[in-house]
């Protein structure tokens, strides 16, 4: 049946987007990137009162320490690194309560933010450890998909990324509802809190549109990755296993391996180019801290 064997002109990937923390990590993003513009734009004051102007720099520079350690933590996770325990525990829950004036919702929100970032951070990090036992680099290497049990596994794996990857889209999207309705109880009482939240809601929207960028690349990585095991499932015994490489008997099957491995690879590129980007915005966001933080 092989005598006219054709191997893959390309070999599964190695890797698909599976790096711990990679693409997966996002939910700070959105809380770090519209607090730095939040605290920029009450630091060059816009905002801040004459009478309180000490305090309020007092403040800001410990919102500015928070936000730099959340900064930190989150740069962690992005590398595959394990979080600092030393570095923005997160906070227990408090309540709310309307400030009063400048100092006193520099204060609360830097509590919200210890809260609310560090508690999120706390589970990515727990999907983060749940992804990278999936050993997703695993999923399409020749040796697993020549085996039924390894195709088995493999969409069990893939089965589990969804899951993870909608868990932390989830996630995101709970912090971010929460953060913003107790900043609405927050500056409730503020003269100036119409247009605070409007400058924090722009802020967090450009953090939000990268998130739900990467997470429908993600998605269709996975939907990629399965499709590509179910073919080598159908084609059964027109694929076999030589020299560590997939070869098939039919052209059929070899271009339409081909082309999902091809989708699989730009889908991967994407990824990188993303994650590019979300180093851009950590290095913005630490900037910007350090500009509030300075006496």
């Amino acid at each position: 049946m092989f005598a006219n064997i054709r191997t893959g002109g390309r070999t599964a990937p190695r890797r698909i987007a599976a790096q711990r923390g990679q693409g997966q990590i996002w939910l700070v993003w959105g809380l770090i990137g519209a607090v730095a513009v939040f605290v920029a734009l009450i630091g060059i004051g816009v905002y801040v009162g004459a009478k309180r102007h000490q305090e309020t720099q007092q403040e800001l520079r410990a919102l500015g320490d928070t936000g730099n350690q959340l900064i930190e933590q989150q740069r962690r996770l992005a590398e595959g690194k394990a979080p600092d325990a030393a570095l923005a525990p997160a906070a227990p829950a408090g309540e709310t309560v309307p400030a009063r004036n400048e100092a006193e919702m520099l204060r609360g929100f830097n509590a919200l933010l210890r809260e609310i970032g560090g508690r999120s951070q706390q589970q990515q990090a727990r999907i983060a450890r749940e992804l990278e036992a999936l050993q997703l680099e695993q999923v399409l290497t020749p040796e697993r998909l020549i085996r039924a049990e390894g195709r088995r596994t493999s969409r069990e794996a893939l089965r589990r990324y969804r899951e993870l990857i909608d868990r932390s889209a989830a996630s995101s999207l709970q912090a971010r509802t929460e953060l913003r309705q107790r900043l609405e109880i927050l500056t409730s009482r503020l003269t100036a809190r119409d247009r605070l939240r409007a400058q924090f809601d722009g802020a967090s929207a450009k953090r939000v549109e990268l998130e739900q960028q990467s997470i429908r690349n993600q998605r269709n990585v996975a939907d990629l990755t399965l499709r590509t095991v179910e073919l080598i499932e159908r084609a059964g015994s027109r694929v076999q296993l030589q020299q560590g490489q997939l070869a098939f008997s039919s052209q059929r099957d070899l271009d339409a391996f081909n082309g999902y491995v091809g989708q699989i690879q730009a889908a991967v590129a994407e990824e990188q180019r993303l994650a590019r980007r979300e180093q851009e915005l950590l290095r913005q966001a630490q900037d910007q801290f350090n500009q509030v933080a300075r006496p």
